[in-house]
């Protein structure tokens, strides 16, 4: 977040610089990798419909493969920083969505009403991409092309000053947002622009010059205009008449930051916020904010000068090896953040959360699942994070009682320590397959049989075994502990039921592709939660069925929510502008907070192994192993939808043709329905998407009969499943 109204001022006053981009050649270029995505999102990746179909922005990659390209071409060699931690807050975290809610509902009345304009419009102002939920995948997308990149321990800004400044000139330009100009640097770049082949600048000497400000005054100024850390000076922040002049004049008033404060301190808005404490807290955090160094410690900027109590506005400090861990991105910040907050705000996801189906799935399988996840980290870190963590929802006020992330009694770290490596090498028999690494298939067939697994348990008292020397024998002792964690691999360290139906269901779909492992995998925790089902939920956005046929209504519903655990494929260049399911989107909701959950769950996991010792560290590849973690992408509804659109029209045209099935006109409907800007869009073509959808389905009605054959779910569910397959098998593609 900018600091306010900075942008401007340095406009209005001309203090941008321009030069040709061949300035830049052959230099190495820092580059802060929350400002440059926030850039490529708003400008290259923009997606209208993104907030009716959910998943991430399907022209992301292309636009980050030109923006390297852009960088190739002008030999400037980047080295993209992320952010870090956040910032630990005093103040209680409160989540209020009631306008963003309110904004949605009018987006969907807009929708049914026919007005996509006015839709657009409501969700342009209600719903703006996470970015911190983009950048595991940004990473792998820089890890693919060869591109450095980093997490800072905290914020970018700060350890990007500390490379520029470093005397190795690790980097020798930084390409930023303004509000670096905070820190100790001459001068930031701005913006690129590679078809112009020139960048902007702003020298910081030209702009305290023009302010008459020192150093330390020109950080006072920003901060009480109100950045990322810290909100405007309240006497000053009237909406709709700030202005920056008026920080600046309150400042060459009272000299310093701290004085313009006091002068206020009995004031109601400056009293409410306790903005004094905060404008000191935020002071001190932007002069000794933590940074990694290039000999792996993680210490504060100016740090022959920073307190003793510097864990009091930057929260208590984690082992330099978690640090390091985060660098790599093998562990991304909202999992370490929670832990160091003792909160987590839970906003109301894109259908608006309505469903009690939602809301129950959040507040037991997903708290049990973040108390799994918690417990983890905790492992081997200081009893200082043994701490309560309170959770706040957004459908609950803020006199509500304070709800507290309890650990699972039944869990401890040592039920999934129990490992050790059989007589079987996990090498040879990957190499067999011709498998580049291992999935829950493999893993789970390598202790199908007894006698196998009964080799694997380390039994009490045992001598500890070698650490695992290779990277392919860290990801499968990795996912096995997933799988046991999750309940596929019971305590004798063999398949579960659900395991077996892995295992089962693979051998059938040999040829199914890699991405159907991590679908599988959350449609059988959608099973055992009772969530993917083809009953309605209990809040049903669909007006009137399109079919009258209850048999096939049920039917289309399951096979659609199951279609939808797949990513539709897209070319990257156009992004989706055709149909739209609410309903399908709050199914959406509950796959999305499921990933994400898991994806966290499982980057503790590999957290404990590490802290734990049982990998050989200093061979692995860490960036590697984090581009090989599962779960990192978010479908979205769009494959769902192709599927829904063509079984019901291909059903409405039989029943209006003597039963008559043409697939090949219902397919060429669909097309002329989703419009030739989503036909542009996808990859495939729609029959191609269709058959992959389908595919899925067989892979997960197989995977389901396997539970059914073991009494592993409900009589009910395993005929709701019998019942859309028997009404599919004809209609399928």
């Amino acid at each position: 977040m900018p600091v306010r109204h900075l942008d401007f001022y340095t406009n209005q006053k001309n203090l941008i610089s321009v030069q040709p981009l061949s300035a830049l050649k052959d230099i190495r270029l820092g580059i802060d990798g929350n400002v440059w995505l926030k850039k490529i999102i708003s400008q290259s990746a923009s997606e209208q419909y993104l907030a009716g179909i959910g998943g991430t922005p399907s022209c992301m990659r292309k636009a980050i493969e030109k923006e390297l390209e852009g960088f190739k071409a002008a030999s400037i060699h980047p080295l993209f920083v992320f952010s870090g931690l956040t910032l630990i807050r005093k103040d209680k975290s409160y989540v209020n969505d009631d306008v963003k809610m309110v904004k949605r509902n009018a987006a969907w009345d807009a929708v049914n009403a026919g007005k996509m304009d006015l839709a657009l419009s409501s969700w342009s102002s209600s719903y703006v991409v996470h970015q911190p939920d983009l950048v595991h995948l940004v990473i792998r997308i820089l890890k693919e092309n060869n591109i450095d990149y980093m997490r800072a321990p905290y914020g970018a800004g700060a350890q990007l000053v500390y490379l520029e400044r470093n005397p190795k000139q690790i980097i020798h330009a930084t390409y930023a947002g303004s509000e670096l100009l905070m820190f100790d640097i001459d001068r930031v770049i701005t913006s690129i622009d590679f078809t112009k082949q020139t960048f902007s600048f702003i020298p910081k000497k030209a702009v305290l010059q023009d302010l008459l400000l020192s150093d330390d005054q020109f950080l006072d100024l920003c901060i009480l205009a109100g950045f990322e850390y810290c909100i405007t000076f309240p006497p000053l922040a009237t909406e709709g008449s700030f202005a920056f002049k008026s920080i600046h004049d309150l400042l060459q008033q009272h000299r310093t930051g701290f004085n313009a404060v006091k002068a206020y301190a009995e004031s109601p808005q400056v009293i409410k916020s306790n903005y004094v404490d905060q404008f000191c807290r935020t002071r001190c955090a932007m002069r000794h904010q933590p940074i990694l160094t290039d000999e792996g410690h993680v210490e504060p900027m100016n740090v022959a000068h920073a307190p003793n109590d510097i864990h009091e506005f930057i929260g208590y400090r984690l082992p330099d090896e978690v640090y390091y861990y985060l660098s790599r991105g093998v562990i991304t910040e909202p999992t370490l953040n929670t832990l160091l907050s003792g909160s987590v705000a839970e906003f109301s996801p894109l259908c608006n959360g309505e469903t009690k189906e939602y809301r129950n799935f959040l507040t037991s399988d997903v708290m049990k699942m973040r108390a799994q996840t918690i417990t983890l980290l905790k492992a081997h870190l200081h009893t200082v994070y043994d701490r309560k963590i309170s959770i706040n929802y957004w459908f609950e006020n803020s006199s509500a009682p304070e709800h507290i992330l309890k650990p699972d009694p039944s869990f401890k770290p040592e039920n999934i320590s129990q490992w050790k490596t059989g007589k079987k090498s996990i090498l040879k028999d990957l190499k067999q397959t011709g498998m580049a690494r291992p999935d829950y298939a493999f893993c789970l067939d390598t202790i199908s049989n007894a006698g196998e697994a009964l080799e694997t348990i380390l039994t009490k008292g045992a001598e500890k075994p070698a650490p695992l020397g290779t990277l392919i024998e860290v990801q499968g002792r990795h996912l096995t502990k997933l799988l046991q964690l999750r309940g596929f691999i019971d305590f004798t360290h063999q398949p579960s039921a659900y395991g077996k139906c892995i295992i089962d269901t693979f051998k059938i779909h040999t040829t199914a592709p890699y991405e159907s492992q991590d679908a599988l995998f959350l449609a059988l925790e959608l099973v055992k939660a009772e969530l993917l089902t083809s009953r309605p939920y209990s809040h049903n956005y669909t007006k009137k069925a399109v079919l009258e046929n209850q048999t096939a209504t049920k039917a289309i519903r399951l096979v659609t929510r199951t279609a939808s655990l797949l990513s539709a494929r897209f070319k990257g260049v156009k992004s989706w502008a055709g149909p739209l399911s609410r309903d399908l989107l709050a199914f959406n909701s509950i796959t999305k907070v499921l990933t994400r959950g898991l994806r966290h769950l499982s980057e503790a996991v590999l957290l404990e192994m590490l802290l734990g010792n049982e990998c050989q560290k200093d061979t692995l590849d860490f960036t590697e192993l984090a581009a090989s973690m599962p779960f990192a992408y978010e479908p979205s509804t769009v494959l769902g939808i192709l599927v829904k659109e063509y079984l019901e029209i291909l059903t409405l045209n039989a029943n209006a043709n003597n039963n008559k099935l043409d697939k090949d006109q219902a397919i060429q409907q669909v097309e002329e329905h989703i419009g030739a800007t989503s036909l542009s869009s996808l990859a495939n073509t729609v029959k191609e998407e269709l058959q992959r959808g389908f595919a899925f389905w067989e892979v997960v009605c197989d995977a389901v009969k396997s539970l059914a054959a073991s009494n592993a779910i409900s009589k009910e569910l395993a005929q709701e499943f019998q019942e859309a397959n028997n009404w599919t098998k004809t209609r399928k593609v």
